[in-house]
């Protein structure tokens, strides 16, 4: 058996080689020459010739699928591409034995076979891509989501030492670019750029460096996951990542990296769950998840402005809505603007209301169309709508002004003016405005 395993680790590792191709096909035909005695003894000669050319075809088949072919990714989970490359036999072996299948058997024992697709290239194309501007190429063909490459090599240095080297690319195509650069330099951050160890413990060496790898792919994976739309997948991971950590008798730096930033990442993760559970009207899942984000992180964005919308929606609570909200200012994100001015409309405090949708007006953020259409499908649900005539005016500045729906903002704008009384005078004025222009816009008398 382990004849056989030398043999077929030395047709994987040589049979790239043109020699191979060549020395190959000689065999085969000096085969046949030698046993076509014989085996005429048992069919014809036009039937041996067809074996013969089908054996021969198969090998030069064989040689090229070997030689060029790197398997594509076409999976709904997340490609991992591993490229590294080894200088020698040894160090190949070493690599293959404890650093590859140590990858894959982690993934496996945690259950994670469904959310990873492991692509290992092999070590002769390996040395192809080295730099990231050959793992953009390598991109076209294996069509993967994050990349892990670099060299391993055996040096004599007073004794024999394994010294490995790795970079990392994400190039997750649910996110933008540069969203894929933002993570690609997070994942360097817990990578180990060069280890080496002594050949006696190249076991445990590589052990330690895949371990590091597979945490690594886990935290980025999460992040790129929650970016794209999946905090389930997020949590699960970063959880589990966690966890391991804090249970490991030893740490590395590089889960100090990840330890410093998971809680935040995971308090945004159960806040954007908690949010899809309020959308379904899940109260008891959407109050738990906002708990534990805010557990977490009492200062997280989405979890108080979940929290902001919560108190409005099912506490009946408007002022302490935007006493919530008010502890937004402070954020370089201006969503929470929305709720800010939809809550001085609501308890009557127009001017302050207007302040913030001139605010609006000016401002434009990559997804802002996808909030104000989230705000108006809110404010079309709510039961008191009609009994409140300011929101026919926030609904037709929103489709006026953000969205450029005109129709609908002619339809909003015509009742906010209808059911409107002298309270909202300054706010008339303006959809009167608003009005004039829509009408010109539709060719409306």
């Amino acid at each position: 058996m382990e004849i056989l395993n030398k043999f077929l680790d030395w047709v994987e590792n040589r049979a790239h080689a043109v020699l191979a191709l060549i020395g190959g096909c000689v065999l085969l035909v000096a085969g046949f020459i030698a046993s076509d005695n014989f085996l005429s003894k048992y069919s014809t000669s036009n039937d041996l010739r067809w074996v013969y050319s089908l054996v021969l075809a198969s090998w030069i088949v064989y040689w090229f699928v070997n030689r060029f072919w790197i398997p594509r990714h076409k999976k709904k989970n997340v490609g991992l591409v591993l490229c590294i490359h080894a200088d020698t036999n040894e160090a190949e072996q070493a690599l293959k034995k404890d650093f590859l299948s140590s990858i894959k058997r982690q993934i496996a024992n945690e259950e994670l076979e469904d959310t990873f697709d492991v692509i290992i290239v092999k070590n002769h194309l390996a040395t192809k891509f080295n730099n990231f501007s050959s793992i953009k190429k390598l991109h076209k063909r294996t069509n993967g989501h994050i990349y892990i490459f670099g060299e391993t090599k055996k040096r004599k240095e007073g004794s024999d030492k394994y010294f490995l080297s790795l970079d990392g690319l994400v190039l997750h195509r649910p996110v933008a670019h540069e969203v894929s650069q933002d993570l690609s330099k997070d994942f360097l951050s817990t990578l180990p750029k060069a280890i080496n160890f002594n050949d006696e413990l190249a076991f445990k060496g590589f052990q330690i460096s895949a371990d590091i790898v597979v945490k690594s792919v886990k935290y980025i994976v999460g992040i790129a996951s929650f970016i794209s739309g999946n905090p389930f997948l997020s949590i699960k991971l970063h959880e589990d990542l966690k966890n391991q950590i804090r249970s490991a008798p030893q740490r590395s730096p590089f889960d100090g990296v990840i330890l410093g930033k998971i809680d935040t990442l995971l308090s945004n993760e159960f806040a954007m769950v908690g949010l899809y559970c309020f959308r379904k009207n899940e109260q008891q899942k959407a109050r738990e998840n906002l708990a534990t984000a805010l557990k977490l992180n009492s200062n997280c964005y989405r979890a108080l402005l979940l929290k902001s919308i919560v108190a409005f929606s099912w506490d009946n609570d408007p002022k302490q809505a935007l006493v919530i909200t008010k502890k937004c200012h402070g954020f370089n994100m201006p969503e929470w603007r929305y709720n800010q001015a939809f809550l001085h409309f609501w308890i009557g405090n127009y001017p302050s209301a207007w302040k913030w949708c001139e605010k609006i007006k000016t401002q434009n953020y990559p997804g802002e169309i996808a909030t104000s259409q989230e705000v108006t499908q809110f404010n079309e649900k709510l039961p008191t709508l009609t009994e409140k005539p300011v929101l026919y005016f926030w609904l037709g500045f929103n489709y006026f002004v953000k969205q450029k729906n005109m129709p609908m903002a002619l339809k909003n704008l015509e009742l906010f003016e209808e059911k409107s009384d002298v309270s909202m005078r300054n706010l008339k004025d303006k959809s009167s405005v608003w009005l004039m222009e829509i009408r010109k816009e539709m060719n409306l008398r």
